[in-house]
């Protein structure tokens, strides 16, 4: 039976580099904001790109061992900075690509993360099937080099036409590169609610057609107002005026979630929320906002799961 209480189910996690974007410029600097994270009894899981230096990714490994605290690598930001494409047509571009998600592995393996998170390249028109079959030949690849290190890939669906432009930015491209890769393959998909308003999808369909990959998931907000000036992939804080995502979208994700076998009353699936802390904003205020509006939203699952009136 379901209780109350969302982390007796939901094993939850916090993407670092979105609630502190300033801490990521400097190890020591990231290391703080873990810190206030290491403690927080809510939190199983955080989600932290590179540490530069070994001495740092040391000292942070020593940190969430003590702490028992697991932790996701995320090599998004190394591809959006270094513009990468795993799925390019030019061999070299894509060889490129993979040494550095090589070396990002080794970072991974040595902060003992159990999740690598990876994106495809820009959206393009021409040649798009080919650069789908790229994208899944780099995936295929860097599942196997991860799975000799206890680590699980995981590659994240955005949009097409709206922030990122993503090569696997709908639904649909989606469900071809998993169709390329077998489901018995240590390569799976991260789930953010934040994306499926960008891919102008039904929250429920989007679950259900995509549960057979679904390895891990995210939740946050996004804007679609272009006259926002967070329109897009910004991640605000839950409850934002022009948001797309609230409590009634986390509500319908759960039951979603549950029917497509992610969600069990006995065991605990991983659950980060991802929001993005503006220049105006406090990131102790933004963890209140999502542990409180997290907290709302599973009351109103359960209380519809047991037909409360």
């Amino acid at each position: 039976m379901f209780t109350p209480r969302i982390e007796d189910h939901l094993e939850m996690g916090i993407v670092i580099n979105a609630m502190y974007p300033d801490a990521v410029q400097e190890d020591e600097t990231l290391l703080q904001a873990v810190d206030h994270i290491l403690h927080d009894m809510y939190f199983q899981r955080i989600e932290v790109s590179g540490i530069r230096n070994p001495d740092s990714r040391a000292k942070l490994k020593q940190r969430l061992d003590i702490c028992r605290m697991k932790n996701s690598y995320l090599a998004q930001p190394a591809i959006f900075r270094e513009q990468l494409d795993l799925g390019s047509l030019d061999e070299a571009v894509r060889s490129k690509a993979l040494e550095h998600m090589l070396n990002g592995l080794a970072e991974a393996e040595a902060v003992g993360a159990d999740m690598f998170e990876i994106i495809s390249g820009p959206n393009i028109e021409e040649n798009r099937s080919l650069a789908i079959e790229r994208f899944a030949e780099s995936a295929l690849y860097l599942g196997e080099q991860a799975q000799a290190r206890n680590i699980k890939l995981l590659v994240e669906m955005f949009d097409y036409d709206v922030d990122k432009k993503r090569l696997i930015g709908s639904v649909e491209d989606t469900i071809r590169l998993f169709q390329l890769i077998k489901p018995t393959d240590n390569v799976k998909l991260l789930l953010d609610l934040s994306h499926i308003p960008m891919v102008r999808a039904d929250i429920a369909a989007a679950v259900h057609e995509l549960s057979p990959w679904i390895g891990h998931v995210h939740v946050g907000n996004t804007v679609m107002q272009t006259a926002d000036f967070r329109y897009g992939d910004s991640h605000p804080y839950f409850g934002y005026p022009l948001g797309e995502n609230d409590r009634e979208q986390l509500v319908i994700y759960f039951h979603s979630l549950l029917r497509a076998g992610y969600i069990h009353e006995t065991r605990a699936s991983s659950i980060s929320f991802e929001l993005i802390c503006a220049s105006t904003e406090r990131p102790s205020d933004l963890i209140a906002n999502a542990k409180r509006t997290l907290q709302q939203a599973w009351r109103e699952f359960l209380c519809e799961s047991r037909d409360c009136n």
